[in-house]
């Protein structure tokens, strides 16, 4: 093969795998924002053209931020191998002492979890990061991050095993049909295997919560704690909900809210508010041009 032709082979593979990024990207950003709507009980009306590029915008950077944070918890995970491998040997043990004193016949299934690599070391830091920033105030949060980071590494393991067998089969100068059946069989195994660990994730509870609040809250979609200005008549409103309004600074038209929350602005004509500090809060919908966020 000549070098040009090396070259576009190499551009034809950059080319789809930006593609496929991209597709991934989209369709797991896209599933992030849908699942906070889920979330609050809010879907956006209305949307202009802009609001929906703004929408694609928003869906692959979280996919982008999602994907880092899914690759992160793998490396975690297969730079941590000395210790599962050690958990695995003491339960071992502990299995064939019970077996020894019952007279049981009890065995654990094997695992293995492959050896880290320079760059499994470098995005594992980044892992620590996700895992210190979502579950060092939550314990059950941290034990589901600890469960997602074995179960990401165990099924990135079986996926580069998988791939190593179909190399060794397709080195065979002749294949035979039942080659190349088992070739089609691990392929589809490690898609079904990619896509698992792409919502391990937020499969375990109280991560995909902590997920989808901290996405938000980058893109400024989601504001903790504001200053609300309401303009008339929307004030009579919010007070309804037993929310009392201060005098405004900017007019008679507008009333001031402290302590609220903002859990959706940014695209649609309409944004979120609850109150901070109650039991049970109500989303407060108020049209965009009828508020003034002042950040804390």
């Amino acid at each position: 093969m000549s070098p040009l032709e090396t070259l576009d082979k190499q551009l034809d593979i950059a080319n789809k795998a930006l593609s496929l990024a991209f597709k991934v990207g989209l369709t797991v950003g896209g599933s992030v924002l849908l699942g906070y709507c889920w979330k609050i009980g809010y879907f956006p009306r209305d949307v202009s053209i802009g609001d929906g590029l703004l929408f694609l915008m928003l869906a692959i950077a979280f996919g982008g931020i999602y994907l880092l944070f899914t690759a992160s918890l793998t490396c975690l995970g297969i730079t941590l191998r000395p210790i599962w491998h050690g958990i695995y040997r003491s339960f071992n043990y502990l299995v064939k002492f019970y077996n020894k004193v019952s007279g049981a016949n009890k065995a654990i299934s094997q695992f293995n979890i492959i050896t880290g690599t320079l760059e499994h070391f470098v995005f594992a830091l980044f892992g620590l990061l996700f895992v210190w920033g979502l579950g060092s105030f939550d314990l059950k949060v941290l034990g589901s991050l600890i469960l997602a980071v074995f179960g990401c590494a165990l099924l990135w393991s079986m996926h580069q095993e998988s791939g190593s067998e179909i190399i060794k089969i397709e080195s065979k100068e002749d294949l035979s049909a039942d080659d190349n059946k088992r070739i089609s069989f691990l392929k589809q195994h490690q898609k079904i295997l990619a896509v698992v660990i792409l919502f391990i994730p937020l499969l375990f509870g109280g991560v995909s919560g902590k997920l989808l609040d901290g996405a938000m809250r980058l893109s400024n979609v989601k504001e903790d704690k504001a200053i609300i200005h309401v303009k008339k008549p929307y004030i009579k409103y919010v007070e309804e909900h037993n929310i009392k309004a201060r005098e405004s600074n900017l007019g008679k038209d507008y009333g001031t809210f402290e302590n609220m929350s903002i859990l959706f602005n940014g695209f649609g004509k309409n944004a979120v508010l609850i109150q901070n500090g109650v039991d049970k809060p109500v989303n407060i919908i108020i049209p965009n041009d009828h508020l003034i966020v002042v950040q804390r």
